[in-house]
Formats: C-alpha cells, sequence, structure tokens
C-alpha cells in the first residue's frame, strides 16, 4: 500500500500511548513501506525518543507539529499519495486488516472519506456504552452528515486539500467542521473497531463530556460560540 497511503499521526507528550500504537501499526497487513508522518508538537518527555526506536520496524518521520488541525495538515501538507490516513497518537488497532480494508473500501468504491467503529479498550463500561452509542448514532446520520472521527479519519488526498484541510481557528471537533464538508454519498464506515481510552472523560466527567459535545453540536453554525470556546479541558 505504499504507493496508495500516507500515515499522518499528531502528538504531544503521548509517552505512555505512542508505543502501543506503533507496535499495532508494525502489525498491520501490507503496512510495510507505507510513509508514516509523525507531526510532534515539542514534546518534553520521551515520546520522540520511543518513536525513534521504531524506525526500523517502519517508515517513520517526526516533522514540527503544533495545535492538532495544524499538526494533521502539516503532516498532510507532505504526502503525495491519493490517500490519507490519520490516526491519534492514543488509537489502538485491533484487527491486522483494518488499515488494508478501510484503503480497499476507499479505493474500490471510489470514495473521498472512510472512518471506523470506535471502541472503549479500557474497563470502563461507561466509556464503553458512551462509544456504542456514538457508534450507532453516526450510523443513523451517515446518510445525512458525515462525520468521520480524528482518530481515524481516511480521506482521498486530492479532496483533502480541495476543502482546504483541517480548520486550524477551530480549537475542537474540527473532525467534524471538516467531515460535513465531504458528500454523504462518497462517505462510508469499514466495519472495524479501532480503540481508544477513557481519559478524557476522566478528565471532564462523563457528564461534563456529554454536556461539552451536545453544546457544540448544538452550536455548530454558531460562529461565536466556536470563536469563544475554551477547549483546554479537553486537550490538555
Amino acid at each position: 500500500m505504499k504507493d496508495l497511503l500516507t500515515i499522518v499521526i499528531p502528538c504531544k507528550n503521548e509517552e505512555n500511548y505512542i508505543v502501543p500504537l506503533l507496535e499495532d501499526l508494525s502489525q498491520q497487513y501490507g503496512i510495510s513501506g507505507v510513509r508514516i508522518i509523525i507531526a510532534d508538537a515539542n514534546s518534553t518527555d520521551a515520546t520522540v525518543p520511543l518513536i525513534n526506536t521504531y524506525k526500523d520496524k517502519l517508515n517513520i518521520e517526526v516533522i514540527e507539529g503544533g495545535p492538532v488541525s495544524v499538526g494533521r495538515n502539516n503532516g498532510a501538507a507532505l504526502a503525495t499519495t491519493p490517500y490519507i490516513l490519520f490516526l491519534d497518537a492514543d488509537v489502538r488497532l485491533f484487527n491486522k486488516l483494518t488499515i488494508f480494508d478501510a484503503v480497499h473500501m476507499i479505493d474500490f468504491h471510489q470514495l473521498d472519506l472512510v472512518t471506523a467503529n470506535i471502541k472503549n479498550y479500557g474497563m470502563d463500561w461507561r466509556a464503553s456504552f458512551f462509544f456504542g452509542a456514538f457508534n450507532i448514532i453516526n450510523q443513523i446520520m451517515t446518510k445525512k452528515t458525515p462525520f468521520a472521527i480524528g482518530a481515524f479519519f481516511l480521506t482521498r488526498r486530492d479532496r483533502f486539500e480541495e476543502l482546504g484541510g483541517f480548520p486550524e481557528k477551530t480549537v475542537t471537533s474540527e473532525d467534524y467542521f471538516l467531515s460535513r464538508m465531504y458528500s454523504p454519498k462518497k462517505f462510508k464506515i469499514v466495519s472495524h473497531y479501532f480503540g481508544q481510552d477513557s481519559r478524557r472523560f476522566k478528565k471532564m466527567g462523563y457528564f461534563g463530556m456529554a454536556a461539552y459535545l451536545i453544546k457544540n453540536f448544538i452550536n455548530r453554525n454558531n460562529k461565536e460560540y466556536w470563536d469563544r470556546l475554551d477547549s483546554s479541558k479537553y486537550w490538555n
């Protein structure tokens, strides 16, 4: 797949998460030679040294990152392949065919955007319930409003560039704002799961996270709301 796909991963201080992701990537079918661009936002922990230990297993390069959207866009600017897969540093991949099948889907069906279902890889049942509910809602909304979570966002590169990439002035929900610019007819959800844990739920609280996401959705077309939104509780 090295001629079809580039993988872009933004990160900052992810020493507790980046190794499991890189190990999962090293086990993915067909991943040999695929360019993996990691946009690091000046990590001050062991993130970059840990990434460097995988350079003998994966075709990795580390570039300058920044805020999440900036890091993603910086990495995408270097891509020359037809497709780009954006992953978050805390993602886990459970099936060795996850990326291969997603690329096959976007290529075979001539799509512009593909994502996967999300699954909690921790022991917190509340996070599992939250992610499961999201998957159901996302399947229902697919025909009207495409939503590819930034943690697993596979896009056709030329369409991504036409749309201007991830909105860098949007401090959160940047994946939603970009996703909804794609045509529903050119979007599908591959039948695999990627994993994330409950760290943001633990930081914001479950009711706090639910309220945060609901308010964001209600105000999705309210520019003033997004201009003054404080996302520090979500990202930091």
